[in-house]
């Protein structure tokens, strides 16, 4: 199930947006301040809407006090306040609404004196759909140690930390098919992009017996399995063969020895092995600049790895203000392959005393964009600084 657009009236520093979204990738563009990461937590916590914890109960009033809750552990707010997230200025009520490919609708609405959002999603109650996954800025991999360490405060954890880390943390232990202890099988669609992340870093990071990562220098290599070799599924994606990872030598480093861009290629690689992206069964993949602190001849294969991801049926939305990470989308977007690449551009507008948003499918259209500007401005200075003293 795919989401096919978003509204939002009133909230933070949107006064009104209406998005249609692409079922491929989306790249939200921004500087900085324009809400790029709340536009994401927007459609996270929508995802999420109608989970309950295992120990709650079922009513309006419970459903109305986890999305709440929920709310809060994203945006953190100084106050911690429902209200605090209604647009300032305004009296009118805040509204956050989803649309999904099923033509189910998911909407959270509060007043500027609320104390507890109200949810419906087709005016009733029910359950959320398939699990999204939110990878943010800041890499987690190293610290998932301390984060579910027995010894751990988990109301100083939580100060420091939003939700999307605490679940983040929670979905990279689970077990993944290259685990003893496993019984997941390995999708044979993404053997090719689980192979060219480990290739990308030089090796996996691994879950360790102490509670940490560590990191395993290595490749994977393959061989025949006649079982999969006449299977419909490798008929299907002429895969005869499984991956078998195979390390250098013995030894490992603790993932905090090792790059942080590393370590975020690492996150991916972990929750495609475990199963939590699973293309076409799991829920969208919402990753907030996933360019920050990685090296940018990585940023190309890493844009590889998404377009492929989405051609397996995976919807991707991605927050950025990086030009090399837009260029290559616009560089290896494959219209024969039924790629399609959404941007939607964020911009301060004085008119609505908020932010704005346009979209486009048409990369040619981000010229205008600060980014490109910038960019260009750049290329421009380097040129006058060429020809200074040169007559021409």
């Amino acid at each position: 199930m795919m989401i096919t657009g978003f509204e939002i009236q009133n909230f933070t520093a949107f006064k009104e947006l209406e998005v249609a979204l692409s079922p491929r990738i989306n790249v939200i563009i921004g500087s900085n301040g324009t809400g790029k990461t709340h536009l994401l937590k927007v459609l996270y916590t929508l995802s999420n809407a109608g989970e309950l914890p295992p120990n709650a109960g079922h009513s309006n009033s419970d459903l109305e006090v986890c999305i709440s809750e929920r709310l809060l552990r994203l945006f953190l707010p100084a106050e911690n306040k429902i209200s605090a997230l209604h647009s300032g200025g305004s009296t009118a009520r805040t509204k956050l609404r989803m649309k999904n490919s099923d033509n189910s609708r998911v909407s959270v609405s509060f007043n500027y004196n609320s104390e507890f959002a109200r949810f419906e999603k087709d005016g009733r109650p029910t359950v959320s759909g398939p699990r999204p996954v939110f990878i943010p800025t800041k890499e987690v991999l190293s610290l998932v140690r301390g984060m579910r360490h027995p010894d751990y405060d988990r109301a100083t954890v939580e100060m420091i930390f939003d939700d999307t880390y605490i679940d983040l943390a929670e979905l990279l232990v689970h077990p993944g098919f290259e685990d003893e202890a496993s019984s997941i099988a390995e999708d044979p669609r993404l053997s090719s992009v689980v192979r060219g992340l480990v290739d990308l870093v030089g090796g996996r990071y691994r879950w360790t017996d102490v509670g940490g990562f560590c990191f395993e220098a290595g490749s994977y290599q393959e061989k025949a399995d006649p079982g999969r070799s006449k299977s419909k599924a490798g008929q299907i994606y002429q895969d005869s063969t499984v991956t078998h990872f195979v390390a250098k030598d013995d030894s490992s480093l603790a993932s905090s020895m090792t790059a942080e861009g590393f370590r975020k290629i690492g996150v991916l690689h972990r929750l495609l092995c475990n199963g939590s992206i699973n293309p076409g069964a799991t829920g969208v993949l919402l990753w907030d600049e996933p360019e920050a602190n990685l090296n940018p001849r990585l940023i190309k294969n890493l844009v590889q790895v998404l377009l492929e991801l989405s051609r397996n049926g995976q919807q991707i939305i991605l927050a950025t203000h990086d030009y090399v990470l837009l260029k290559w989308f616009d560089l290896l977007m494959d219209k024969g392959k039924e790629d399609h690449v959404r941007f939607h551009v964020l911009a301060q507008d004085p008119g609505v005393r908020g932010v704005s948003i346009h979209s486009t499918d048409d990369y040619s259209m981000l010229a205008n964009t600060g980014i490109a500007k910038t960019f260009s401005e750049l290329y421009d200075a380097e040129i006058e600084r060429s020809l200074d003293g040169v007559t021409l």
